[in-house]
């Protein structure tokens, strides 16, 4: 096509040579008393050399006028060129460890950086590094006054650069008071809401945490396993808080649905209506949980719980054995509830099936109670060892005791059992010589 152009045009040129040529024409300009005549061709090469002429002038005039602006947009680049190059080193230093030399590099051209809030922060970081809380401080409010840092996504870089900062010096109340701030802002942040979640969690504030989860889960901000994981400490962290029945009841109801699905989370509220005398609700909730998942941890605190019904509560934990005939936690559970319906002989081969399995340091424990209490001295303290050596690792193996100290310790009974647990008084209390037989109701 250009090729094309071209070709008319030299065409064109030559057709109007060949015409000036054999028919110059002429011009003729008067302006009385003066009159000019020429030929066209003369004239055409005269005003196409003063179109020439003239066009040289303005740019001549131009160029001179815009000489100054010129410099100075160079000088402007030159500095910026350099301001970058500062900003650059100054970061190779900070990554490198040397501080004072990173500082000086990102400050000193800090007029001319096109990103002067990154030199801030920067510098902000350095000083937090350096223990100077008061400059670090500057640095933000100063990166917070640029004009550059009035965009949604510059305060939030700001905020939760200054949130990370005051949470690594320790000053949580002030980290989590940017990270309100931050939140409130912009509530669908992911980097916002993870930040509130962290220093929430820090500062145990599990009621406040429980909603921001919640907010967390609608917009994917969590992996699944570590929302599930917080979720549930949120939840159980409430339920510890409660001073009293009534702060209980109010906590569980606030929870969401699906907590009250969650068996470790029922096993913490179900331990707290424990320590509150709430035997009864607890044994109830425990029941109906267990008829649709199974829970070692809510076995474990049905076997501590004392209802009106002692003898109801052995007869359902009985009905567990089918499916979990060995389970340490289903032993101990019946070990416990024979024991509180003085089924001495049952609660004794619940404990030894349950010591036997060797993974509860409890079931050691609760044996060499029971044998104690049953003035089987040696026998106790074979498990008392036993469970020792559990809790240790086995790192005391070498670990023995003489016959002579047993013969002292079995003289010396009365100092053992002084020496026992509070549960071990109770039984002590609950009978002077129990039967290890077997009782009609046991079979």
């Amino acid at each position: 096509m250009r090729f094309l152009l071209l070709l008319f045009l030299a065409l064109a040129a030559g057709i109007a040579l060949t015409i000036f040529v054999e028919n110059p024409g002429y011009v003729l300009i008067t302006r009385e008393p003066w009159s000019v005549e020429t030929s066209l061709t003369l004239f055409a090469i005269g005003l196409l050399l003063s179109f020439v002429i003239l066009y040289l002038f303005i740019r001549l005039l131009n160029n001179l006028f815009s000489t100054p602006g010129k410099v100075r947009r160079w000088q402007n680049r030159r500095h910026i060129d350099h301001a970058i190059e500062d900003t650059r080193k100054g970061l190779a230093e900070a990554i490198n460890g040397n501080l004072t030399q990173a500082e000086k590099l990102l400050t000193r051209s800090l007029a001319d950086s096109p990103q002067a809030e990154i030199n801030l922060l920067a510098t902000a970081w350095i000083a937090q590094q350096k223990d100077e809380h008061q400059k670090r401080d500057d640095y933000i409010a100063q990166a917070s006054n640029l004009e550059s840092a009035t965009t949604d996504t510059a305060e939030m870089a700001i905020g939760l650069t200054q949130c990370t900062l005051l949470q690594q010096a320790g000053q949580t109340e002030q980290a989590l008071a940017t990270a309100r701030m931050l939140h409130e802002k912009s509530p669908a942040n992911p980097a916002a809401i993870k930040s509130l979640i962290k220093l929430l969690q820090e500062t145990e504030q599990w009621q406040e945490l429980l909603p921001v989860l919640a907010l967390a889960n609608r917009h994917h901000v969590l992996p699944e396993n570590e929302q599930k994981i917080l979720e549930t400490q949120a939840a159980t962290g409430l339920l510890a808080t409660s001073e009293n029945i009534i702060d209980l009841e109010k906590h569980w109801k606030s929870l969401p649905k699906k907590a009250h699905k969650e068996t470790a989370i029922i096993a913490s509220y179900c331990h707290r209506l424990k320590e509150f005398n709430k035997h009864q609700e607890a044994e109830s909730l425990i029941r109906n949980t267990l008829k649709h998942q199974w829970s070692e941890e809510l076995v474990g605190i049905y076997g501590q719980l004392k209802t009106a019904n002692p003898g109801s509560q052995l007869k359902q934990a009985e009905s567990w054995l089918t499916e979990h005939p060995t389970n340490t936690q289903l032993m101990l559970c019946m070990g416990r509830l024979a024991k509180l319906n003085q089924l001495w002989g049952m609660a004794r081969s619940f404990y030894e099936v349950a010591a036997q399995n060797g993974d509860s340091n409890d079931a050691f424990l609760e044996l060499a109670w029971l044998l104690e209490s049953l003035n089987e001295h040696d026998s106790a303290l074979q498990y008392y060892k036993r469970g020792l050596e559990s809790s240790l690792g086995n790192r005391q193996q070498g670990f023995s005791i003489s016959a002579n100290s047993r013969l002292d310790m079995k003289s010396n009974g009365e100092e053992t059992k002084a020496s026992g647990s509070a549960q071990n008084l109770e039984l002590e209390q609950e009978t002077q010589s129990p039967s290890l037989a077997y009782s009609n109701e046991s079979k």
